[in-house]
């Protein structure tokens, strides 16, 4: 396939919802919820595993990036009713999603508010609340201080959101360097191999293709209280998490682990926040569909 063929749907308000398909368009179908920040392009470098294991995977651009209009009053769950406006429009009664990072809030909320219509989801690297205190276990303390000064001072996430683009445009500057030392030996693994790099940096930089604006609004919405309990998610979640993440450490996983009934956490050893995707995307995909069967035949 064509791993830059974008298509949009437009909303019951007039709005648009940019996405792309990956893999098999006859196959299972999984929406993919990229990162923060990110876009429908973050799951095309897992176009052939998804076409090896006939799955439909469903890269979606959230509101005021890449292609969808930005929403003004946007939460978490008013996110869920474009996915199910998004569901309807592709003639697709039951799904499974992948939420990654800064994605897992909204898949969450899925989870929570339309568990009919969904066959599984995989929450992997998963953010969880920011409200909890336990979030901030084994998290680094530069981390912390970032996210202590955008509490306090949202001013600076805009200047914060330009530095981040101006690294990805200069992928061999010195700001993406420094970056990249501060993360585990594999993550560093994943960022030097060209051809994924290229995909991964492309697909964020598509994020800011409206400018900063809606970029800016999402990060105040993550670190809002999340508007639902996780306590009251009924559908079957599995938690994927690599040991030496530190851009959402153990903890987070661990709060979805202790907070959902029906949940399956699996830890992957010497795995980081973005090599357990790239190492493990076929395991976690086969998981949903292994699911998903296993309760259709209960």
């Amino acid at each position: 396939m064509n791993q830059l063929v974008s298509k949009i749907i437009t909303l019951p308000d007039g709005r648009l919802l940019g996405y792309s398909e990956y893999g098999d368009l006859m196959g299972e179908p999984i929406f993919y919820f990229h990162g923060f920040p990110g876009s429908r392009f973050e799951a095309a470098p897992f176009d052939q595993i998804a076409q090896a294991g006939h799955y439909r995977l469903i890269g979606i651009d959230r509101p005021g990036m890449g292609l969808s209009t930005p929403e003004p009053n946007r939460t978490l769950l008013s996110w869920v009713d474009d996915i199910v406006c998004f569901a309807n429009v592709l003639n697709i009664d039951t799904f499974s999603i992948i939420g990654h990072s800064g994605g897992t809030p909204f898949a969450a909320a899925c989870a929570y508010q339309i568990p009919q219509r969904l066959k599984g989801v995989a929450i992997v690297s998963g953010m969880a609340p920011l409200d909890n205190l336990e979030a901030n276990i084994g998290m680094p303390m530069s981390r912390r201080l970032v996210n202590g000064l955008i509490k306090t001072f949202p001013c600076l996430i805009t200047p914060m959101l330009t530095m981040t683009q101006r690294m990805l445009k200069k992928p061999d500057g010195k700001m993406m360097q420094q970056m990249l030392k501060q993360l585990p030996t594999l993550d560093q693994a994943v960022f030097n191999d060209s051809d994924y790099r290229a995909k991964l940096i492309s697909g964020t930089l598509e994020a800011f293709r409206q400018g900063k604006k809606g970029l800016a609004q999402e990060m105040k919405l993550l670190f809002k209280p999340w508007g639902f309990e996780l306590e009251k998610i009924t559908c079957p979640i599995t938690v994927w998490h690599g040991s030496l993440d530190i851009q959402a450490p153990l903890s987070h996983a661990q709060i979805y682990a202790n907070l959902i009934s029906q949940v399956t956490l699996k830890i992957l050893p010497d795995e980081g926040h973005h090599s357990i995707l790239k190492n493990h995307i076929a395991e976690i995909m086969d998981c949903l569909v292994t699911t998903t069967n296993k309760q259709e035949n209960e």
